[in-house]
């Protein structure tokens, strides 16, 4: 459960939440989510094979996730960059995203090199939250 319920993203309240740096934030989550799944692969993989068997990890995992989605949502509201319509979608759906694939790109590091799922994953995340068509 310590993978799961590892509590709020600490580097957040340091973030620079000034006109420009949309960018920068969003780097700053996906590199958080990759960190955070870099320790081990294997669980993460038994994780990805027992997930739906365990009602214990099921309400870890909501219970993370609902910290987080409020964490990223304040962080949203309070960034001038910020364009999307709806900030509860936004933070539930940019979570998912970036915590998904960083779990399933790190259990298995070689299908994705990591500076590419960041890059990738920081100009989604980017583009989404500042509304570039």
């Amino acid at each position: 459960m310590r993978h799961i319920d590892r509590s709020a993203w600490n580097q957040a309240d340091q973030l620079d939440l000034s006109p420009g740096s949309l960018r920068t934030m969003a780097r700053a989550l996906v590199r958080d989510a990759i960190d955070h799944h870099r320790d081990d692969p294997q669980l993460l993989r038994i994780m990805i094979e027992e997930a739906s068997f365990s009602q214990e990890l099921l309400d870890t995992i909501d219970r993370h996730g609902k910290q987080r989605v409020t964490q990223v949502r304040d962080l949203l509201a309070r960034h001038p960059d910020v364009r999307v319509r709806d900030l509860d979608t936004a933070a539930e759906l940019i979570l998912f995203t970036v915590e998904m694939n960083a779990h399933k790109h790190m259990a298995d590091p070689r299908s994705i090199p990591e500076e590419a799922l960041e890059n990738d994953l920081t100009d989604l995340v980017t583009r989404y939250l500042g509304g570039d068509r």
